[in-house]
């Protein structure tokens, strides 16, 4: 608590000039809103702040309307603080807002921007939550969007390329791998790749985004090896064949990105070799089998 009364100083001293007797009544109201807070009961705080920000003497001042975030604050955490969409959050992000553009001193706008700061913050967790325990996308991506907008908010010139990096590529190994264990989910396929393209526009030899991208086309390959019908047509083997052979060069250029960043990536090497073999390439699977048994990787 000591932050908040760092917040509230010289309150009184500020506002007693100049005022009304209605005004005096509002002021006592502001002061016992924030006596409220303090003693961690911001609920009874809530409706003298609200009267405070309505009244002709209070409400232009940015000590108000800071205050009442701080108070929907302490009662966000406690109700909605894991929710995506949250009125309590709005009212904390506009009264912020309106503090902010009443030009408060220093200390007042380096506190709404630690309250916008922490916001953001939840916003990602939530973005995470929503991506690995929901499986819901979009509204992973929206409470996203949120976190980067509240943090820019707070700090307009934050570089958010490495945490959309990282972002996307845990959305795209999400989906990836639910797709690798059911081909037949395409709107998995399509929410990986988007994903993966949007890291190699800010990252094109990144790691993981490689890997996952490879997988996914060999994983394809993979099972239409296994679906290989030797009983059938020879023109339906011929078909199935070829489009062995174009998703294993399509797994190949992004396994081959890892490969050579790093030459003992257990991963890499078994993708490469299973490649390999897919394309009838004798020399170089025997060259993947070798480095395989030189990494103690399994093969089948």
């Amino acid at each position: 608590m000591n932050r908040l009364r760092f917040i509230l100083k010289n309150l009184c001293l500020t506002l007693l000039l100049g005022v009304a007797a209605g005004g005096f009544a509002q002021i006592d109201k502001l002061n016992r809103a924030q006596q409220l807070l303090q003693a961690r009961t911001p609920e009874l705080a809530q409706p003298a702040i609200d009267s405070v920000i309505k009244n002709s003497e209070t409400k232009s001042d940015p000590v108000s309307w800071t205050t009442r975030a701080y108070i929907y604050f302490e009662i966000y955490k406690k109700a909605e603080k894991q929710k995506l969409n949250s009125a309590l959050r709005d009212t904390i992000i506009s009264s912020i807002k309106t503090s902010n553009a009443l030009k408060p001193d220093n200390d007042y706008k380096n506190n709404n921007n630690k309250l916008l700061v922490s916001l953001s913050t939840h916003y990602y967790n939530i973005a995470k939550t929503l991506l690995q325990d929901s499986l819901n996308d979009v509204r992973s991506q929206q409470a996203y969007n949120s976190c980067k907008e509240l943090y820019l908010l707070a700090k307009p010139d934050t570089n958010f390329v490495a945490r959309d990096i990282e972002y996307y590529v845990a959305v795209g190994s999400v989906f990836s791998n639910i797709f690798n264990n059911d081909n037949k989910n395409t709107k998995a396929h399509d929410i990986a790749k988007i994903a993966h393209l949007k890291v190699f526009d800010l990252q094109p030899d990144n790691a993981p985004a490689n890997m996952n991208m490879g997988l996914m086309y060999l994983n394809q390959g993979i099972n239409l090896v296994k679906s290989l019908d030797y009983g059938a047509d020879l023109s339906q083997i011929d078909a199935i064949q070829e489009n062995i052979v174009k998703l294993a060069k399509q797994s190949e250029q992004f396994i081959l990105k890892v490969y050579r960043k790093d030459n003992k990536n257990p991963k890499a090497v078994q993708a490469l070799y299973y490649i390999y073999r897919m394309l009838n390439d004798a020399a170089k699977q025997e060259e993947f089998q070798k480095k395989s048994k030189e990494l103690n990787i399994k093969l089948d």
